[in-house]
């Protein structure tokens, strides 16, 4: 059975942050609203039913825990290091941004008070009372934020797991995770073992921030001079330090969700979707730095410090998820500024917004208006054309992510409400998510293609087949996500990749079978499916076995065999 890479998942993540969770291996559900609310009288079971329908989406459970990984073939498991940005954990009271009476009457009843935050955080996340009580303290009552003495602590608890055998249920001997630091120790790795990079998302993690800076400034240009220079120093510093662990990380995903004073990120939390629930965006302010570019110190961070391969004897990548179009301009333009040194542009864990270059891009309003009658969302968080065919340009590489609340527009989602009231709606919409997820995988390679014939007439000599050599899956599992109704753990993404073949072994067959798969891959306009001739196109002669191979590991491995070596990062 091929293996299977997964380029951005967060199996560290509730293990570090919950002293309950014994190891990165087992499977836990988050505590439930009704053991935290157990007991209570009237008021506690209308917040609960509120909490409830605020969270209905989420994943209150490990994803990728190692047993998940290991069931489920991911072999080559990319661990995102993220300590939380403390603004996810504090609620913006008093709500008055786009939501209406019935649902800032809803969110001040759910946020009426500080502990309610703690039972809502620990619902979300699977965080312990401990450590969420702890985070809280942070933001209410001391005056800095050390996110990297954070980062540690996660790394230890990976660390600690590096070559622990463990007995699994079913496997005839001990299990193993194996932290590796250069792609081929790959091959030494046994059918009971599993195989971790360590990468890091948000350049906060790398930081100690004055508290009421990290709320309150815009940038770290605004701070007073003794300040700026104490971030600065931090974040060089840190850099020095996360270089010399015994295994360093590969890339860093810069921006995330919040400010961190030096790069601009664009809106991820999605509006509300109906008139009674909100959404995350009404409760969680992300305006400070969204959409603004790199300060001349991020920039610096990255092309001396990051990048160097002189600066502490190891070079550190940067994936652009989560970056605003101005950065991901700004970015692109670096890259090509360090020619001819070869810096490959990773996006780790994303989806395609159709949209044809990051300008144009920029002037649609990230709204649920904006996503009404579209297949894919056209929020600018996700890939253009234009951002495709830079990574495609830098030899990068991206991640499909398996997100319900980050791929899909409102007219896929309809077509989910449907299938979902249906007799037999698991396999339907099995299929529906099978179909968008296809969907961008197929949207990457046709704007790749697209761009080599370009390139081609203007003299190049490029192979059309490498129009699929930048896509691969970054599931984003474990980072606090609306995933894919079944498949929603790396234990089913064995059975995943199984339905991608079948899906497109059914598109390849005549017409018939075509009808019988249900399974149509969206094209150009998102209004109706490829033809057979532009189907058959893309597949440039690879049998379906081969393509899913490719997706679901061999193009991350290719990618690794030249960047995650020894030669290239040091």
């Amino acid at each position: 059975m091929t293996k299977i890479a997964d380029l951005h998942c967060h199996p560290s993540l509730k293990p570090t942050f919950n002293e309950n969770i014994e190891n990165s291996w087992v499977e836990k559900k988050n505590i439930t609203t009704r053991a935290l609310f157990h007991g209570g009288g009237l008021s506690d079971k209308l917040r609960k039913l509120a909490i409830d329908l605020f969270l209905k989406n989420m994943a209150r459970y490990t994803q990728s825990n190692l047993e998940a990984c290991l069931r489920g073939n991911n072999k080559l498991v990319f661990f995102a290091l993220y300590p939380p940005e403390r603004p996810f954990m504090k609620p913006d009271r008093p709500f008055d941004r786009g939501t209406n009476g019935l649902q800032k009457g809803l969110l001040n009843a759910i946020f009426s008070r500080l502990g309610i935050d703690v039972k809502i955080i620990r619902a979300l996340t699977g965080f312990s009372k401990a450590y969420v009580k702890g985070f809280l303290k942070d933001i209410y009552e001391e005056p800095e934020i050390d996110y990297f003495e954070e980062l540690l602590t996660e790394y230890n608890t990976i660390r600690h797991e590096h070559n622990r055998e463990y007995q699994i249920a079913g496997y005839s001997q001990p299990v193993k995770l194996k932290l590796i630091n250069d792609f081929s120790e790959m091959a030494t790795l046994t059918n009971f073992e599993l195989a971790g990079i360590i990468t890091l998302e948000g350049a906060h993690v790398l930081a100690k921030y004055r508290k009421d800076d990290l709320f309150e400034a815009a940038s770290i240009n605004t701070l007073d001079a003794n300040a700026q220079q104490a971030l600065k120093q931090s974040f060089i510093d840190n850099i020095r330090r996360v270089k010399q662990l015994e295994f360093p990380p590969f890339f860093i995903t810069f921006s995330h969700h919040f400010n961190n004073l030096i790069s601009g990120h664009a809106k991820s939390f999605k509006d509300a979707d109906n008139f009674i629930t909100p959404g995350f965006s009404n409760v969680f302010d992300q305006s400070k730095g969204m959409d603004v570019g790199f300060t001349t110190f991020g920039k610096e961070l990255i092309t001396d410090y990051l990048l160097s391969k002189t600066y502490h004897n190891r070079r550190i990548l940067i994936d652009t998820k989560h970056m605003s179009l101005k950065c991901r301009d700004e970015y692109t333009q670096l890259v090509k500024a360090l020619q001819p040194d070869t810096i490959p542009i990773i996006c780790s864990h994303t989806a395609i917004n159709g949209i044809s270059t990051r300008e144009e891009s920029a002037r649609r309003s990230d709204t649920n208006k904006l996503d009404k009658k579209s297949y894919v969302s056209r929020w600018d968080i996700n890939l253009t054309n234009e951002d495709i065919e830079d990574i495609f340009d830098s030899d990068g590489l991206i991640g499909i992510c398996l997100h319900d609340g980050r791929m899909p527009g409102g007219r896929f989602k309809k077509l989910v409400q449907v299938e979902s009231r249906e007799m037999g709606s698991t396999i339907r919409v099995q299929r529906l998510h099978t179909q968008m997820f296809l969907t961008n995988v197929f949207h990457v390679v046709r704007v790749n293609l697209a761009h080599i014939k370009k390139l081609n007439a203007q003299g190049s000599a490029l192979d059309p087949r490498e129009a699929w050599k930048t896509v691969g899956l970054g599931t984003d599992f474990d980072g606090i996500i609306d995933p894919f109704d079944h498949f929603n753990t790396s234990a089913t993404l064995t059975e995943f990749k199984a339905r991608c073949e079948d899906a497109i072994r059914f598109n390849f067959a005549d017409n018939q079978e075509r009808k019988k798969a249900k399974v149509l891959f969206v094209g150009e306009d998102f209004s109706r499916a490829y033809t057979r001739g532009q189907f058959n196109e893309l597949l440039m002669g690879f049998t379906p076995e081969e393509l899913v191979d490719k997706i679901f590991y061999d193009n991350i491995a290719d990618f690794c065999s030249k960047y995650y070596t020894t030669t290239y990062l040091t």
